[in-house]
């Protein structure tokens, strides 16, 4: 299979994000409800919850905005996708594209995404379905799944490989610890909520790369 990270514009939340530039989205989950809505899960972080609110409440992809938890410096919401959402998402094909979101992280007004997917006809449909609504799409890379250590530098994301380097060369992971989460989230200018996020992501990316492989 094939790994691509892209970046996509004037998608989901951007007009959330046009006015608050300073907020950071990441993803967090995204089902099915019983009634067919499309339900999303992020954490937001990088301004007062509050004005992000208020602009969501008026942002024409998304409704039904509840706040679930709050850890440090992030929030945990989660949304439905409207009607204008849901056509310019791909999430509606991933179950039968075997496409599988690896990460998903906004900044800016835009969204910078890693998918596994089958073939580079997927991709190039992904694309469309973008740019049909007037979404803006960039290909940044694209990884052909191999054994070895080529599978593993395609399973994490360039984030996700600085938050493990720095914090293994930082002693995160000696006995006892020579760095706490927070001193390292304050090294990579993160909230310490994200770098364990990101930590999480990266071990269980190295996990399924190795173990599962095998």
């Amino acid at each position: 299979m094939l790994v691509a990270e892209y970046v996509v514009s004037s998608t989901i939340l951007h007009n959330t994000m046009r006015a608050n530039p300073a907020a950071e989205l990441s993803h967090e989950a995204q089902y099915w409800t019983q009634s067919g809505k499309i339900r999303f899960f992020f954490w937001m972080s990088g301004v007062k919850h509050d004005p992000f609110e208020t602009a969501v409440a008026v942002d024409p992809t998304v409704t039904n905005l509840h706040w679930l938890d709050t850890v440090e410096s992030q929030h945990l919401y989660r949304v439905d996708f409207t009607a204008v959402g849901r056509n310019m998402s791909t999430f509606p094909m991933w179950a039968d594209d075997d496409a599988i979101l690896l990460d998903a992280q906004a900044t800016e007004g835009e969204w910078r995404i890693r998918m596994r997917l089958p073939d580079r006809a997927t991709l190039s449909k992904y694309r469309d379905t973008y740019i049909n609504h007037d979404c803006s799409f960039a290909l940044l890379a694209l990884y052909q799944e191999t054994a070895g250590s080529d599978l593993l530098e395609a399973s994490l994301s360039s984030s996700q490989r600085e938050v493990l380097l720095t914090a293994y060369e930082a002693g995160y992971f000696e006995i006892p610890r020579q760095i706490s989460q927070r001193e390292l989230g304050s090294q990579l200018g993160m909230a310490s909520q994200s770098v364990s996020e990101q930590l999480r992501r990266a071990i269980v990316a190295l996990i399924e790369s190795t173990l599962e492989r095998q």
